[in-house]
């Protein structure tokens, strides 16, 4: 039971049930000729605020009453710009001087504090009433948490604050809910300061296996350092060693080099030689054919019987085309045939001929008693002729041609670069000497040992790099996040898998398959002023169609599992992860967190 006087309230009988509440002192400016009025109340009805203890205090006196936290004489409120700032800090309002507005604007008597009407700028003299739209009211909620609604909430009929003291002059029957309220919130913290000391506990023993791994790396990096510079020397030598093992090889096979270039181009001339004697014979075959009169000599006259030479393809050979062919002469001898004629009819000539028109001939070239007599004796010809008087040169080529498209294969044109190369391919290479044999194996030993400690080199190196980027990282202000590095965690929802990788990278992949997009890569702590350490951020992931590059924000919050527990995609391309940890259950929150308990409850 407490009591109220024109003073203030009073301890009569304290149990330990209330002990919580007796922190608050009301001030009481009385009006009423009495000069002390004295009425007692239970502590469910302490918890209201300013007017509402005025109502409880009945008809009979007229108070102004205003609720404060520190001791009588304080002084009176310095400006403030910041209300609600004011009112947290529990700026008082002396009964005996003018009020001064929380912003500074105003002074009124302070007869107008909580009048209905707003006096101040910033609502502060109507902390009470609803009379300032920009007005504030102070829930003392004891028992819960204070706090701050807006003043056109006051007396609206609609419960606000659990302590009912938003409502003291309306209709609205307000049960004061705020002890309930208070035990609720209190065995939820109580839960959350043992997950903080059970996380905290976890968190040191990270700290310990952190500070255990960096001394083991430091004394590794060390030993790795002198390990260098030894390979390093060893692979200099045996580089030396190659070198000159390189150089002799070469030399030696340098000799052979030459040899092989000089046999090479022997057998270069030889294929070319070959290739011009099997040339000529073509030229031969084809000045042979074309000669009809076999007088060992080529006139246009006789070029002007094939019609494959008709360039302009009117199916007819002119004069004019038939000299082309013969350097504008009449005739032409067969070495000047052979020499550059061949060069230019070649083309025409062996658009309806195949290898095996060649092949044949050849072939019958040995049953020819006198391969230069001509084949048409000049009697057969005489009487051929007679039958082609209606289309001379023509009744042969027109035929000659229809064959050509129905049953000739395609034309042959004599290779000139396959039989060289099928040559080279079978020549033998040159056989090595006893010496040179031995340079050349001493040069491949020389080669596989420096291959060696090179490769040993690069791996000391690699592991240098490694362990000094894990001692430059920054795991948190006692390395506790070290103990993440080189583990993932996933979690799998309706569409995806999500994986979560510290310190390295972040990514998702379809659950129903396909393959894995890069959401990022480590890149640095992303908290707040007030703790950096509660936040990662992982940048650079793969490209958004017609969008931006991935990217993914993870939200630390204290648990005594590493887990993720959420994933989600505020915006396009841009993620966030909720991942629960021990190393952020900072022993500093769990102190905080208990003072905050005890304060507010």
């Amino acid at each position: 039971v407490y009591k109220l006087t024109a003073e203030r309230v009073t301890e009569e009988v304290v149990s330990d049930e209330h002990k919580p509440f007796i922190d608050r002192i009301f001030y009481l400016n009385l009006t009423a000729e009495a000069g002390t009025y004295i009425k007692e109340f239970v502590h469910s009805d302490f918890g209201r605020t300013v007017p509402s203890l005025a109502t409880i205090l009945g008809g009979d006196c007229a108070a102004d009453i205003i609720q404060l936290d520190v001791m009588i004489g304080s002084k009176a409120p310095q400006k403030c710009s910041d209300l609600e700032e004011c009112l947290s800090t529990k700026i008082f309002y002396d009964p005996n001087k003018d009020f001064q507005c929380l912003d500074g604007s105003a002074s009124v008597p302070f007869m107008l504090v909580n009048d209905d009407y707003c006096d101040c700028d910033d609502g502060s003299d109507e902390p009470g009433t609803n009379a300032c739209p920009n007005g504030l009211f102070h829930c003392s909620n004891l028992g819960y948490v204070e706090s701050l609604i807006p003043s056109s909430r006051v007396n609206d009929g609609i419960c606000d604050c659990c302590d009912a003291s938003d409502e003291y002059n309306s209709s609205a029957q307000c049960p004061n809910n705020c002890l309930e309220m208070g035990e609720q919130l209190r065995q939820e913290r109580e839960h959350h300061l043992v997950l903080l000391k059970e996380g905290n506990a976890i968190r040191e023993q990270y700290i310990n296996e952190a500070k255990q791994k960096k001394e083991n790396s430091r004394r590794e990096l060390e030993e790795l350092k002198r390990q260098k510079v030894e390979v390093e020397d060893e692979k200099n030598a045996k580089d030396a060693v190659k070198k000159d093992a390189e150089e002799r090889e070469k030399a030696a096979l340098d000799v052979y080099k030459e040899i092989e270039d000089q046999m090479k181009r022997e057998r270069e001339e030889e294929e070319q030689k070959k290739q011009q004697e099997e040339d000529r014979k073509f030229a031969e075959q084809a000045f042979n054919d074309m000669d009809l009169n076999k007088d060992g000599l080529l006139s246009y006259t006789e070029v002007q019987e094939f019609s494959k030479f008709d360039k302009d393809g009117d199916g007819v050979v002119s004069e004019d085309e038939a000299k082309f062919f013969i350097h504008a002469a009449t005739e032409m001898a067969f070495d000047e045939f052979v020499e550059s004629g061949w060069v230019i009819m070649k083309p025409f000539y062996m658009k309806d001929k195949t290898l095996h028109d060649f092949q044949t001939h050849e072939q019958n070239e040995g049953l020819e008693t006198n391969p230069s007599e001509p084949d048409p004796s000049p009697d057969v010809n005489t009487e051929e002729e007679p039958i082609d008087e209606t289309n001379t040169g023509e009744s042969e080529a027109v035929p000659e041609e229809e064959d050509d498209v129905e049953d000739t294969p395609p034309p042959f044109f004599p290779p000139k670069d396959a039989e060289p190369e099928a040559t080279t391919t079978t020549q033998p290479t040159v056989e090595y000497d006893d010496q040179t044999k031995q340079l050349i194996e001493k040069a491949k030993v020389a080669k596989e040992a420096y291959s060696e400690i090179e490769g040993k080199f690069l791996d000391i190196n690699n592991k240098i790099r490694e362990i000094e980027v894990t001692l430059e990282t920054d795991y948190g202000p006692n390395d506790e996040f070290m103990a993440l590095q080189g583990q993932c965690f996933e979690l799998t929802d309706l569409e995806y898998t999500y994986k979560l990788c510290p310190f390295d990278s972040a990514s998702q992949r379809p659950k129903v398959g396909g393959s894995e997009t890069s959401l990022g890569r480590w890149g640095k702590w992303d908290g707040d002023d007030n703790n950096k350490y509660s936040r990662m951020k992982f940048e650079g992931g793969a490209q958004c169609w017609n969008g931006p590059v991935r990217s993914v924000t993870v939200h630390l919050s204290c648990g005594t599992e590493n887990e993720v527990l959420a994933a989600s995609e505020p915006s396009r391309c841009e993620y966030a992860f909720d991942f629960r940890t021990p190393a952020v259950c900072w022993s500093q929150s769990h102190n905080e967190d208990e003072r905050h308990l005890h304060s507010e409850l």
